[in-house]
């Protein structure tokens, strides 16, 4: 899904239009709604964190960009613009090398903040790793380890 709408919905500036830009009537004048760019740029960060494809943190940072100068304008999307800004930016995930349910994979969602992906079944180390960029921050080997490293920082 994520691929279709990159590839049928963005246009040469990085933005993501609402629909097809060209057809009969208003069709031809596509519009370009901040909180659907904000959804999708918030989506693609996390494919990129998931699949450690560079390219969706990319494409976000294009999509969430043409808005930049316009924060002024903005009302409480702003909010959700610094988040995904934030992310983009500075991309955090913790990686978790046991299955999803693990203990380790459940204090991963409980501790991580808001900004940051957890990734299931990331290795095979039965470890987690904090990663700030792709820079490997920490690492921890039980759920009090980890609730150490995320909350002293």
């Amino acid at each position: 899904m994520a691929d279709w709408t990159i590839q049928n919905l963005r246009v040469d500036s990085g933005a993501l239009c609402d629909g097809p830009v060209d057809g009969p009537g208003l069709l031809d004048q596509p519009l370009y709604p901040l909180d659907t760019a904000l959804e999708m740029a918030d989506g693609l960060c996390d494919l990129a964190a998931l699949t450690g494809t560079d390219r969706y943190r990319e494409i976000a940072r294009d999509a969430i960009g043409v808005f930049a100068d316009a924060t002024d304008r903005m009302g409480v999307e702003v909010a959700h613009f610094g988040t995904v800004a934030s992310r983009v930016l500075r991309p955090r995930a913790v990686e978790v090398d046991s299955p999803a349910g693990s203990d380790l994979h459940r204090a991963a969602l409980r501790l991580a903040d808001h900004e940051a992906v957890v990734v299931p079944d990331a290795g095979s180390s039965d470890a987690a790793r904090l990663l700030t960029d792709g820079t490997v921050e920490g690492t921890a080997d039980t759920p009090a380890d980890l609730e150490t490293l995320l909350t002293d920082r």
